[in-house]
């Protein structure tokens, strides 16, 4: 079926269940200043899964009972409270990741509502803050206090609003919602590289997609295997690409674990190397390099772009 078709499928269905989301994502949002090198503040949201599973089969198995995580359970029920609420960055493996917020010194200085969330941030159930502990799936163990012994009753119940509950824990909250957003509507709006040093813009309309780093976007869409919206990301990254940001973005963590986009900057590197602007720029770079500052894989890069200039030069002789 087509995106068209599968959308009309949901549609249909939430008429008579009732629910058009039936799959509640966790990801974490922030990096944390208290804590060290730590991830933290899971942030929740919504989607429905046929629209999910069209975009990336990767969900074919998370969104079934094939997953560990995949029982159906009480999508209104809170953050679990035996579940860490934060990750290590190297379990996160994108320290850099600039789709996470940043913990602000003063809590005080919180721009609530900064982040757009649109429609896809369902409001919580009133309840205590988190983290608390998940509803029960299926069953409910009561203690029964008024025996001497530690006896354990099951109570079934039929969850409020059933559905899958998934912990995503290496995407930020903003990147999954922007891709939950492309797999309805097949749209994706790009923020700004950090190197461009422009302010990130807001959705104008509140049916606007949510933006998310080209980056982050191309991650995820490595991760899930969905090579068109791979190519959106690493096109949008080609485009911002000039002589005063090349470096950076070479040199980043990020370029050095994808190849694809490194020789797409190496390319642009190469184009561009005679100009002065990007000339000045080179003895800090291997300065930096000599000092030991850049990532794992920055001597290959090097390697690549001096065997590139002398096998031109030696065309041009």
């Amino acid at each position: 079926m087509g995106r068209e078709q599968v959308s009309q499928f949901a549609m249909l269905a939430s008429m008579t269940r009732g629910n058009f989301e039936d799959v509640k994502f966790y990801a974490f949002s922030r990096r944390s200043r208290a804590k060290a090198g730590v991830v933290d503040t899971p942030l929740s949201l919504y989607g429905n899964s046929a629209l999910i599973r069209k975009a990336s089969t990767h969900f074919d198995l998370v969104l079934t009972q094939g997953f560990a995580e995949g029982g159906i359970t009480d999508l209104n029920a809170p953050y679990p409270r035996n579940r860490p609420s934060y990750v290590d960055v190297d379990d996160y493996r994108y320290a850099s990741d600039s789709d996470l917020d940043d913990e602000l010194e003063d809590p005080d200085d919180d721009p609530t509502g900064s982040f757009t969330k649109l429609s896809l941030e369902v409001p919580p159930a009133p309840g205590p803050p988190l983290p608390q502990e998940e509803g029960p799936a299926v069953e409910a163990t009561v203690e029964d206090k008024g025996k001497e012994k530690d006896e354990a009753q099951t109570q079934r119940f039929s969850p409020a609003r059933p559905g899958r509950v998934v912990f995503v824990d290496d995407i930020a909250y903003r990147t999954l919602q922007a891709f939950i957003f492309y797999a309805y509507f097949d749209q994706v709006s790009f923020a700004p590289l950090k190197s461009q040093e422009q302010a990130v813009a807001q959705p104008i309309a509140p049916y606007d997609p949510p933006s998310s780093s080209p980056k982050s976007m191309y991650r995820l869409a490595d991760k899930y295997d969905i090579d068109a919206l791979k190519v959106k990301a690493s096109e949008d990254i080609k485009t911002k690409l000039t002589t005063e940001n090349i470096l950076t973005e070479l040199f980043s963590s990020f370029t050095l674990t994808h190849p694809e986009i490194q020789q797409m900057e190496l390319e642009f590197l190469y184009e561009h190397i005679s100009e002065p602007n990007l000339l000045s720029r080179l003895p800090k770079w291997f300065q930096y390099l000599e000092n030991g500052e850049l990532p794992a894989g920055a001597a290959n890069v090097f390697s690549s772009l001096v065997n590139k200039l002398v096998t031109a030069t030696g065309r041009a002789k």
